[in-house]
């Protein structure tokens, strides 16, 4: 077979492996289109990837990493990397040596965090989960020494701990900091700063997001009225928002007072979790709630939080001791209940799906349906009415 050709996939999969009884370990296939990219195949049929190139009349080689995985478009983009190093009369192998000695934390702080804060909104709870899971376990762990078993011990022993509510991390909490992990490995191995991809063998937890625990319409009038009776204004409108709007915890913190439009009855959010935006009304019993908030100066959200010009934050204990003066078991109650509670209370009452689905902001009538779980009542009301039918 022909050892230069330009490298795909597909030609990259088909070739045989290397000669079992030849004295070299390896074959060498040259790709014709990025010069010094070599594609290296053992005896046992195993394919990885090499840059090899002359620097100062020395002969130097790097490795790129295992075909299966990076592809072939991957260990391109590297080895046309090394080779503008190259031209900018620098050598490869030395700046790349001087990762080796870079921990996951430098890498995190000087690298990732840098690249996720332009390109994804939530950039701050990765920040957070970072500082105060991953660091204080792997942060001073040399990126290139870092293996799979030392997260996968993480990831397994994160479900086990206590975090500083005394309750141990949701699987879903621990799936998080393993993406986060996972996209660490996936950017530094694309910058050509390791060799291999340690995260993507460690599978995600299976999470079942189907929440059975809602509030009864009984149960959210006696939570509006102690919100009401409730000193504080602000908590009082924010845990009354939620459970007047079915609205995120991340809309309603971010809603900033000239997204309010009073006249109209409406508050625009800008940005949801889905991308797009969305417009909430506002009905007589949420503007009760919102017109008693003292607006603060030099705050530009309407729930402001005590740090000057920051959102309120944290209003678990507040929303627990409201919920026991309201009779409510809070055990098995969050915040996020008081969205779906809004769901199952307007399916229960009769509005169709679709309304529901707008309501919520469901960018899928899938992820509806999961919330939306029908009430005892409103399942026996459908038995009256099949049975209606044949009376």
């Amino acid at each position: 077979m022909n050892k230069r050709f330009k490298f795909t996939d597909k030609l990259i999969q088909s070739l045989p492996a290397h000669i079992r009884d030849s004295r070299a370990t390896e074959a060498e296939y040259s790709d014709t289109d990025i010069t010094g990219l070599k594609c290296l195949v053992g005896k046992t049929g195993n394919r990885r990837f090499l840059f090899r190139y002359t620097f100062h009349s020395r002969k130097y080689s790097i490795s790129l990493g295992k075909f299966g995985d990076i592809k072939v478009a991957d260990a391109k983009r590297i080895a046309q990397k090394h080779r503008v190093t190259l031209l900018e009369g620098r050598n490869p192998k030395v700046e790349r040596d001087e990762h080796t000695r870079m921990t996951l934390n430098d890498f995190f702080v000087n690298h990732y965090l840098p690249l996720v804060r332009k390109r994804k909104r939530t950039w701050q709870d990765d920040l957070y989960r970072w500082q105060r899971i991953i660091e204080p376990q792997l942060g001073s762990t040399l990126l290139c020494e870092l293996r799979t078993l030392d997260v996968q011990r993480l990831h397994i022993e994160l479900a086990d701990t206590k975090h500083k509510y005394g309750k141990t991390y949701a699987p879903a909490t621990c799936n998080q900091v393993l993406l986060i992990l996972k996209a660490i490995t996936r950017y530094a191995l694309e910058a050509g700063v390791i060799d291999e991809d340690v995260c993507k063998p460690i599978k995600l937890y299976k999470l079942n997001n189907a929440r059975t625990r809602f509030l009864t319409k009984f149960e959210v009038k006696r939570l509006l009225k102690e919100c009401k009776a409730y000193s504080n204004k602000v908590i009082a409108g924010y845990i009354a928002t939620l459970a007047l709007t079915g609205l995120r915890c991340s809309e309603v913190s971010n809603i900033k007072i000239k997204d309010m439009d009073i006249k109209n009855r409406v508050i625009h959010i800008p940005h949801t979790k889905n991308g797009k935006p969305r417009t909430v009304y506002i009905t007589d019993t949420l503007l009760g709630f919102i017109g008693a908030i003292p607006l603060q100066r030099n705050n530009p959200y309407l729930f402001a939080g005590k740090v000057e010009g920051k959102p309120l934050k944290s209003v678990r204990k507040t929303f627990k001791k409201l919920l026991i003066n309201a009779k409510i078991d809070p055990s098995d109650v969050c915040l996020h209940t008081l969205r779906h509670s809004v769901a199952s209370n307007l399916v229960s009452a009769g509005v169709s799906l679709r309304l529901v689905q707008e309501q919520l902001s469901h960018a899928s009538i899938v992820s509806t349906q999961r919330y939306a779980k029908l009430t005892s009542e409103s399942m026996r009301n459908t038995s009256e009415q099949l049975a209606h039918l044949f009376k």
